[in-house]
């Protein structure tokens, strides 16, 4: 089984280091550590919702601290901790802050994202169409291993019920939810928005119903995804369900 993993996606946060005061003011801060046996490599790039892409966008591993900054073609590449529980953040001009959430690598493998961010206005129309004006925005994205598409008909469920699931209009790119569509329309790129979504909740998960959904923890070619996520306020997070 090939250890690349292609998934639409989400991030960004600073960690701690420990050192003493000079270092400190004479040294950088290092990118990333040299790739051992308990490291893994997350490759991707950081678009918009037409997939246009986002150079000069910051990805951060939130656990860790480990960075990076996209390229011209918005494209990176980050030795991250293996076996570890990793959330990406991306970040960039006028955008909402962009979550990838509960991702693990096994050591020596490659996880291939994509990380979909809004503009900051976007993000704030995005939220008012939800109950919770201080709520989170979750995209989710529906990947059939089978190749079959999803069920027309299926639909998603966040459990517990903290946020409004809503359906995007039949059209390309991660078009705005439609208040009129109740479910899943088949195709490729199927997804579903979560809107105003109660934010810092510890478990919080979204299950497909209408379809065989492949239960967490997900295990695809070497990364793993539990199966639970949380969100922060003022962000898009990222979710992926896998169907049979």
């Amino acid at each position: 089984m090939s250890n690349c993993l292609r998934i639409a996606g989400l991030f960004v946060v600073a960690a701690s280091f420990t050192a003493c005061a000079d270092s400190l003011a004479s040294q950088p801060t290092p990118e990333t550590p040299s790739i051992g046996a308990d490291r893994a490599t997350v490759t991707g790039r950081v678009v918009d919702t037409h997939g246009t892409a986002i150079p000069g966008a910051s990805i951060v591993v939130r656990s860790s601290g480990e960075h990076v900054l996209a390229d011209a073609t918005g494209e990176f590449s980050l030795d991250v901790p293996a076996n570890t529980t990793l959330t990406l953040s991306a970040t960039a001009s006028n955008m909402a802050p962009t979550l990838l959430q509960q991702l693990l690598v096994s050591p020596g493998a490659t996880a291939s994202v994509e990380l979909a961010m809004v503009t900051t206005d976007h993000y704030k129309s995005l939220v008012a169409m939800g109950s919770n004006p201080a709520g989170g925005v979750v995209a989710v994205s529906l990947k059939s291993l089978s190749g079959a598409g999803i069920g027309e008909g299926a639909t998603v469920e966040l459990t517990p019920a903290l946020g409004r699931v809503m359906y995007p209009a039949t059209g390309a790119g991660m078009a705005d939810p439609d208040p009129s569509k109740a479910s899943i329309v088949q195709g490729d790129d199927s997804y579903a928005w979560a809107l105003g979504v109660q934010p810092h909740v510890s478990i919080m998960q979204l299950a497909l119903r209408g379809t065989a959904q492949v239960e967490p923890p997900y295990a695809i070619d070497d990364v793993v995804y539990p199966g639970t996520f949380t969100v922060d306020a003022g962000a898009l997070t990222l979710v992926t369900l896998f169907t049979k």
